[in-house]
């Protein structure tokens, strides 16, 4: 087993985690706040002395991964890097404890974007901080999707392919790094492009810096309490609408329309069957929403439809998407967007490919003496493609009850534990005020914080991965 591969690149993650700490504490400086800037830089310099000592002993020493081993290294990533990212909400006396900590750097780095912490209370250099592991962790989210996700899945219908990103067993570690950079660049792009539209509009420098970067990550963290209505307006919502969007868009078709800059590819943005699929729940949401508001609410409907389709969870007024029924914005945020993405949920692509194979066994029953075989975007998929969607489908079932079942156990009321579990597999912590305002995150227990980040890390792991890495077979082969 290529121990030595996973070491290199925990050390690695490590030294990028650092860099998040060093900015923030630079940020710190300059925002006024030497205690913190002190704080981070004690929690960068920690986590530098075992990265380096990681990087340092195992540099050098060729190896070829296996999938086994690559799917060790996506499960101790997860696991580990948020332990480390919680450093400095201990050092700086944000977080009251470490299993808090622990909390709030898992939401933040998985892109969930659920709190337990008052935003008013936070110093704007850790608002700083979190942010920027939202991006962060918006990155890996989808590097990870590229690179290790689409190589479990070779054998089964493809999901997390990409004909841009296609790795030879044995050259995925090599390939982190360039993945990182290209969707890196992109996500960097609209969070820049963001940022200027909205200072533009009138939003502070502060508000518009952590946004921008949460937006694209669909990461849901705001650096204040209030609604956004308060603080943006004009071309800087549409910026964070167009922002989020793209950070719920499929990054294959990102890349492909900058490296071929013509009108066929653009309008990819518009046929791809995810992207419509998606633009079609928006839809839903904002003629719902009108429906139980009214329609002098569209201006506020609108964009909090888009916000939640795309799993950012924005609040944008205190009359909004919120007034749907409960039940339909959890069936919905359940879903979740676009494979090669950062939201969470089952994946929009896979809800399709079910419903097709639904659609040619209702056919093959009224035919039962023809060959009908399951077409999608123009390929023909043999039925044992499927299995894997299946158990997918039941895995991620089976999770989102036992969430139901462990927070209930803790005493929590069977309404919250429901939304709470939700809010937590499908990565969407603004979930939970949406479908129950009068609870949030900084009512749960300490047992109840750990069954939630334990729910995050699962949805963001993705559920048969954890299912194999549990699995003996896959250690004895």
């Amino acid at each position: 087993m290529a121990l030595n591969r996973i070491i290199l690149w925990l050390g690695n993650s490590l030294l990028g985690l650092v860099g998040v700490m060093i900015f923030s504490a630079l940020i710190g400086l300059a925002l006024g706040e030497p205690s913190a800037a002190v704080s981070l830089a004690t929690g960068a310099i920690a986590c530098a002395l075992i990265g380096c000592i990681m990087v340092i002993t195992t540099r050098g020493m060729s190896a070829k991964e296996s999938f086994s081993e690559a799917l060790m290294f996506l499960v101790i990533f997860w696991l580990v890097l948020p332990v480390f990212a919680a450093i400095p909400y201990l050092s700086t006396g944000v977080s009251s404890n470490a299993i808090l900590a622990y909390f709030e750097a898992v939401s933040a780095f998985t892109t969930t974007g659920a709190s337990a912490l008052d935003p008013s209370e936070i110093p704007r250099s850790m608002h700083i901080y979190r942010s920027l592991l939202q991006w962060s962790g918006g990155v890996v989210v989808a590097t990870f999707a590229v690179v290790i996700l689409a190589a479990l899945n070779l054998q089964g219908t493809g999901v997390h392919r990409s004909v841009l990103f296609t790795f030879r067993k044995g050259e995925l570690f090599q390939h982190l790094a360039s993945v990182v950079k290209v969707i890196g660049t992109i996500y960097l792009t609209i969070s820049a492009v963001c940022f200027v539209l909205l200072i533009m509009s009138g939003t502070g420098i502060f508000e518009a810096f952590c946004l921008s970067l949460t937006s694209v990550s669909t990461g849901g963290l705001t650096p204040s309490g209030q609604p956004l209505d308060f603080y943006v307006r004009g071309v800087g919502l549409f910026a964070l609408c167009f922002s989020c969007l793209l950070g719920a868009f499929n990054v294959a078709v990102l890349w492909d329309i900058v490296r071929n800059m013509t009108w066929r590819n653009f309008r990819r943005f518009f046929t791809n069957v995810e992207h419509r699929t998606l633009f079609a729940i928006i839809a839903f949401l904002i003629v719902l929403a009108c429906l139980y508001t009214d329609f002098h609410h569209i201006t506020t409907v609108v964009p909090e439809a888009i916000f939640f389709a795309t799993s950012t969870g924005y609040d944008q007024h205190v009359i909004g998407v919120e007034m749907i029924p409960p039940v339909i914005l959890i069936a919905l945020a359940l879903i979740g967007g676009s494979a090669l993405s950062t939201t969470g949920g089952v994946k929009l692509i896979r809800l399709l490919l079910l419903f097709r194979h639904l659609d040619t066994d209702m056919d093959r029953l009224t035919h039962p003496s023809r060959v009908v075989p399951v077409v999608f975007r123009a390929q023909s998929l043999p039925d044992n493609a499927f299995l894997s969607l299946w158990m997918y489908f039941f895995g991620y079932t089976l999770v989102f009850a036992m969430g139901i079942m462990a927070l209930a156990a803790t005493g929590m009321e069977f309404p919250f534990a429901v939304a709470s579990s939700a809010a937590s597999v499908s990565n969407m912590g603004p979930l939970l005020a949406a479908t129950q305002p009068p609870f949030g995150f900084e009512a749960f227990t300490s047992t109840q914080l750990v069954i939630s980040s334990a729910l995050m890390l699962i949805g963001r792991v993705e559920v048969l991965a954890i299912f194999a890495f549990m699995s003996p077979r896959l250690w004895v082969s």
